[in-house]
């Protein structure tokens, strides 16, 4: 219905519209039907005019589409339906309208209605049986982490105590090495250190015996240190060498020559 008021000359009209609300009767769903039987679906806001409906274009359009339309399907939605639901809301979100281009005989409205009723507070609140499944999972995960690091400790220490065991073959080789060159060195420096020696007491002894025989007139011979070591090694090829042996041998010598 429509209120008219002119305002001044310029002839400007200004209408009010005055919109019924609330819930449709069967003569406007009538008239409805008949309009769009007549005009086709589209073109909402003439319907008020040629149709004689005090309901704005919104108004029309939502009542055709959601429960006059010829195709609408009736009844609960199918488990089939609700698959297709859930599977593109998962894709597309909460786009009613596309939604339902996958569902013939079923509006947008229809659709968002059940999704509310049925999964929305399902959505917001997890069960517990998916919480204690993510718990589970992350556990599995922390577990197999752990056991990661404890396998790469476990090969690195391996390896350094591997690497300290050739380091101390390498070691051991090289004393043994060095002692093996030093060995021959230190047995001839000992053998003439003992030469050295026995030299000396051989010849305190001579001096002592002549000194007892002579009165100190007769002079010890010098015995050279070849002698000794020549006469040494005599006794050492008949196994009988020792220092009594040598002193007295190189004494009776130096006794006889004189007298001779």
């Amino acid at each position: 219905m429509y209120w008219g008021e002119v305002l001044g000359g310029g002839g400007v009209m200004m209408e009010e519209e005055l919109w019924r609300k609330g819930p449709w009767t069967a003569e406007e769903d009538r008239l409805l039907v008949e309009y769009v039987r007549l005009h086709g679906e589209g073109r909402w806001n003439s319907v008020s005019r040629l149709a004689g409906l005090k309901r704005n274009g919104k108004s029309c359009r939502l009542r055709w589409v959601n429960y006059l339309r010829p195709d609408l399907k009736r009844g609960q939605i199918t488990p089939q339906e609700e698959s297709i639901i859930l599977e593109l809301h998962a894709r597309w979100g909460n786009r009613w309208s596309t939604i339902a281009r996958s569902l013939p005989g079923r509006t947008d409205n229809e659709i968002k209605n059940y999704w509310r009723t049925h999964f929305k507070k399902k959505a917001k609140s997890p069960s517990d049986a998916a919480e204690k499944a993510r718990n589970r999972v992350m556990k599995k995960q922390q577990f197999q982490q752990q056991q990661q690091l404890q396998q790469q400790q476990q090969q690195y220490e391996a390896q350094k105590q591997l690497q300290f065991n050739f380091d101390m073959k390498d070691i051991m080789a090289l004393l043994e090495d060095n002692n093996t060159c030093r060995t021959p060195y230190a047995a001839a420096s000992q053998s003439r250190q003992e030469m050295n020696t026995m030299h000396q007491n051989n010849t305190e002894e001579q001096g002592f015996f002549y000194s007892m025989l002579n009165n100190g007139n007769i002079s010890a011979p010098e015995t050279s240190s070849e002698e000794i070591f020549l006469d040494g090694l005599w006794n050492l090829d008949h196994g009988n060498f020792t220092v009594a042996n040598a002193a007295s041998k190189a004494g009776l010598y130096n006794l006889v020559a004189p007298f001779c």
